[in-house]
């Protein structure tokens, strides 16, 4: 049977989203409604013409959610090569994969490579540069000319930089900064402006290619005391202790997970008195099965003596209240991306000094 006649299912609509989007369906209601439209091809055509696709081709196929730690399945097996194909595949053909993909993370790279999706992504226009200013400092940014990043750029930096500009009058001498999911660099040279006189800034980036980006844009803007990491920056504890650091002055997570991973690191955060940046990702939060939004960000309320939100044009905003709360989500849930970066900090001192000019 071609897998065009072949009737979809809710776990086969799933592994469609997870390989293809990186992501869970955002409803059951997603789920029924593609069941009854007809095969997985109808759902692989549907998603690969759609305006996401495009865009997280060109972000370096981010995954969401926890499901690609778990093991393959022979029905991941199924769906993906099925996806990759136009035949049902037999059993000796599902071992098969599974014993070459032992990950679901490899399974779906190897989805991502095969030639009836390979060639339907949108391909890099190759190295172009823009200049960046932030806190009267020029910078040099590199990257494709349709990477979300690049096109989106300054996104959060000029909030960066100022906050770091009025929490360390000294410029940050001796701080050491660490970024998870650092992107291609943008909220990098951000830290730099903002705290120029720091003694380390390492920035994790787990997609090849936009890490590639990001130690070209640490070089290009000489930031001699910045590195990257190829690599998720895994456990902080880990992280420390393979990068020799006695010290962490600011921990910016940009990863999956990031603002309940904030949560739990609370009380080893406010201990060494380490400003913290989150990511608060709404439509992550939405489907990872945890509790939602508001749940989390109360969360965070209650383990931090300080939560600080943002507006568009990057001015502070203690949560003093549930209705400060309510209205950051409601500013995010109104960004494009449905997602916006939280700060969580001991004090306030720095806000009377903070400013974007």
């Amino acid at each position: 049977m071609s897998e065009g006649g072949e009737r979809l299912t809710g776990p086969m609509v799933r592994w469609a989203y997870r390989f293809l989007l990186g992501r869970e369906p955002e409803t059951e209601a997603v789920i029924e409604a593609w069941c009854s439209v007809g095969g997985l091809g109808q759902l692989r055509e549907g998603i690969l013409v759609s305006p996401e696709m495009a865009g997280h081709s060109m972000s370096g196929f981010p995954e969401q959610g926890t499901w690609v730690e778990n093991q393959p399945t022979g029905d991941a097996a199924r769906a993906c090569l099925i996806l990759s194909g136009n035949a049902t595949p037999d059993d000796e053909a599902i071992q098969a994969l599974r014993l070459r993909c032992p990950s679901l993370r490899t399974m779906r790279r190897f989805l991502l490579n095969s030639p009836a999706i390979e060639h339907r992504l949108p391909r890099p226009e190759g190295p172009r540069s823009r200049p960046l200013r932030l806190l009267e400092q020029s910078f040099t940014l590199m990257g494709d000319s349709r990477e979300p990043e690049f096109l989106g750029a300054p996104g959060f930096a000029p909030r960066h930089a100022a906050l770091l500009r009025a929490a360390w009058p000294d410029g940050g001498e001796g701080r050491v900064m660490v970024e998870a999911g650092a992107g291609i660099g943008v909220t990098a040279l951000g830290l730099a402006a903002g705290a120029p006189q720091h003694a380390a800034l390492i920035a994790h980036e787990a997609s090849l290619r936009r890490a590639a980006a990001l130690a070209t844009n640490l070089a290009e803007n000489g930031l001699s005391m910045a590195t990257s990491r190829a690599v998720a920056m895994g456990p902080v504890a880990a992280m420390m202790q393979r990068e020799a650091l006695s010290r962490l002055d600011l921990l910016r997570l940009n990863e999956p997970g990031a603002a309940r991973l904030g949560v739990e690191m609370a009380p080893w955060l406010l201990e060494r008195g380490t400003l913290t940046w989150i990511s608060f990702d709404l439509g992550e939060l939405l489907t990872d099965g945890g509790s939602g939004p508001a749940a989390v960000l109360l969360a965070c309320l209650s383990a931090f003596p300080h939560i600080v939100a943002f507006d568009a044009a990057h001015e502070p905003h203690p949560m003093l209240d549930e209705v400060e709360m309510h209205a950051a989500l409601h500013r995010a849930l109104m960004r494009p991306d449905r997602r916006d970066e939280f700060l969580l900090c001991s004090d306030l001192d720095w806000l009377e000094r903070y400013s974007l000019a």
